[in-house]
């Protein structure tokens, strides 16, 4: 802490007050700007679009650490503009007070330039007419080197090497290069979406990642960059009220993911992170989401830019609605009523909650005063909790997506309304126990015998001490977990080899964090081939994958990832598969095959919980049913 008496005036200057140096101050600024190379590729990028260009041309060489090199065939810069534009607060994007409130570019600051020629070595050559040639500007550590006229086409291409050379201890913090690399795929894609009608090349290392034609079809660019299987599970949006419309497309209740990776918003082309539109997306699949999983959704939102402030993160990565209530409703229902249209009957006369939330976000959002309003609108979207959601749902929402509304109707009678929640007043509840079953810690399953399954889900046992039920499925993932670990450890997980490979696609940045992985997968019997630009064919898979969907496996072990290196997830990897292997909920079994699993999980190291923490078993003890008969 500072010592205030060392902060008052000196009888020598008179104040300790001092204005930073522009070296300084620009790297202060590179601090917000620039995170990691991925910062510098959107920054430039960005400016490349604003800039009118058809075509951008990204060069990456390890990770981009050492080279970032963006080239377009935009409008170019003249002679003055080129020099002036590593000037702090340099712009042509805004002038007036007026511009500011109704942005429509990317950027407008004018920090970017300066922020990354003060953290690495640039050089800039750009011309408004190939005609007249152009300029070159070199900067290093935010000084300049060298100017001079040279002649090129009309565009513009920046330079960008040795990133974080003046800043050791920064360029110390980054990460691999193929962790820094796919955060600069996933950031192109992103700005790919947004801009179908332009040319994006992408290379990292002489290699083409990402090489899209310019289209005028949304949906063409998503099988671009995701593969034509996610594209033939999307729904389209289209709908406009008022000062909003919004178009793109959401995935069917059936083709889910397990977290918000895939899922783009765009506000004026903007790419933004906003739990209101995250959560009114959600709300508008009504109850047909299984519990913890998110639609893929490539949704942009368009309105008046006055309507909407860009200015309030320094990544340009959140934005304030000036109608945060109209926004939400918009959305929540122009997806509702998408999902019903195409055709695949969604209900729409599924209740909507008063509230809405993002697990514990109790102010999400602005009045229409502008002052903070706390929200009333639901809760917990991020584990997909609606609160009273019946479970009985979820087996419909996977049935045949075009049976659901045939099956909703026959759930309720065809009344409309919904069944009330366990427990409600109003429900004929006959409560045998007033204790609930409690964990057990130390017991022998052997002491007890089967007697049957309740819902096919779960085995009910008897024995002296009570009643015993065991949950079937974590049961059987606590056995299969144990095999499987002890397995991979030794390197001898059993391998079943297809006798048709499985081609899976990608999206560029996950085919990047994929490709670093496959010895390790391969250990655990997955054995991966590098396919077509971004594609894989899968040739063999472990034994105890059985009855599963490859490509979803796949694809959750991207998400376990989410960038870093899987050997640091390699346990919730296992835990995974074997959760993905393991006996289902609503699934019969005859009693040799209850007691096999009951004495398989005897055997284990933990038989009482499952890998993720959850009791396996609760005992319903004697004395306590003997009471409640008033037998003792």
């Amino acid at each position: 802490m500072n010592d205030p008496q060392n902060l008052a005036p000196s009888a020598d200057t008179g104040s300790r007050i001092q204005i930073l140096p522009d070296d300084l101050s620009n790297q202060i600024a590179a601090g917000e700007v620039v995170e990691r190379p991925a910062s510098v590729v959107k920054e430039l990028v960005e400016n490349s679009i604003d800039a009118g260009a058809k075509k951008i041309i990204i060069e990456i060489e390890k990770g981009g650490k050492d080279l970032i090199r963006v080239d377009d065939d935009g409008c170019g810069m003249s002679w003055e503009d080129a020099e002036l534009a590593f000037s702090r607060h340099a712009t042509s994007k805004i002038s007036t007070q007026e511009d500011l409130e109704r942005i429509n570019t990317f950027g407008f600051r004018g920090e970017a330039l300066p922020s990354i020629g003060s953290v690495a070595k640039v050089r800039l050559t750009s011309s408004l007419d190939e005609n007249r040639g152009g300029k070159l500007v070199a900067i290093e550590a935010g000084k300049l080197q060298t100017t001079r006229q040279i002649g090129r086409p009309q565009g513009t291409m920046i330079e960008v090497r040795h990133l974080f050379f003046n800043t050791p201890a920064r360029r110390k913090f980054l990460k691999g290069d193929s962790t820094e690399f796919s955060h600069i795929a996933q950031g192109v894609t992103q700005q790919a979406l947004a801009r179908p009608e332009i040319h994006f090349s992408l290379i990292h290392n002489g290699r083409s990642i990402i090489n899209t034609a310019p289209t005028e079809q949304l949906l063409y660019r998503i099988a671009e960059l995701f593969g034509s299987e996610l594209a033939g599970e999307l729904v389209p949006v289209n709908a406009s009220a008022g000062d909003y419309h919004l178009s793109g497309f959401v995935s069917n209740p059936v083709y889910t993911r397990s977290n918000r990776t895939n899922q783009y918003v765009y506000v004026n082309g903007r790419l933004v992170r906003d739990k209101v539109i995250q959560h009114a997306t959600q709300l508008g699949y009504s109850y047909l989401l299984p519990k913890g999983q998110h639609p893929v959704i490539f949704l942009f939102l368009t309105m008046d830019p006055a309507l909407v402030d860009v200015n309030v993160h320094p990544s340009k990565a959140e934005v304030r609605f000036a109608f945060q209530n109209e926004v939400h409703r918009f959305v929540s229902q122009s997806v509702r009523s998408a999902l019903s249209e195409s055709g695949k009957q969604l209900p729409l006369e599924s209740p909507q909650r008063e509230e809405v939330g993002d697990r514990g976000q109790a102010e999400y959002r602005q009045n229409e005063q502008g002052q903070s309003a706390q929200t009333s609108m639901g809760r917990a979207t991020d584990s997909n909790d609606y609160g009273n959601r019946p479970e009985s749902l979820i087996p419909f929402a996977r049935e045949k997506f075009g049976d659901v509304q045939k099956s909703l109707s026959a759930l309720y009678g065809g009344l409309g309304t919904q069944p009330a929640p366990v427990g409600s007043p109003g429900m004929d509840s006959a409560h045998i126990f007033e204790k609930a079953g409690t964990p057990i810690s130390e017991l022998m399953y052997s002491e007890f015998e089967p007697i049957g399954q309740l819902e096919n889900s779960f085995i009910i046992m008897q024995g002296k001490r009570g009643v015993l039920l065991v949950d079937q499925h974590i049961a059987h993932e606590r056995v299969l977990y144990e095999r499987f670990r002890e397995a991979a450890k030794d390197k001898r997980v059993d391998v079943q080899q297809l006798l048709f490979p499985e081609s899976l696609e990608f999206s560029p940045s996950e085919a990047q964090i994929l490709g670093d992985q496959l010895e390790l997968l391969k250990g655990l019997g997955l054995e991966l081939e590098p396919f077509g630009e971004n594609g894989f064919l899968l040739r063999s898979v472990p034994a105890i994958l059985k009855n599963v969907d490859y490509s979803q496996v796949i694809r959750e072990i991207l998400e376990l990832t989410d960038g870093s290196a899987l050997q640091k997830k390699y346990d919730e990897l296992l835990i995974m598969m074997a959760c993905k292997s393991a006996i289902k909920i609503n699934h019969p079994m005859d009693f040799d095959q209850m007691r096999k699993l009951i004495s398989d999980l005897e055997k284990t190291e933990m038989p009482y919980t499952c890998p993720h923490g959850r009791p396996i078993s609760l005992l319903f003890d004697m004395n306590d049913i003997l009471k409640r008969f008033l037998r003792k």
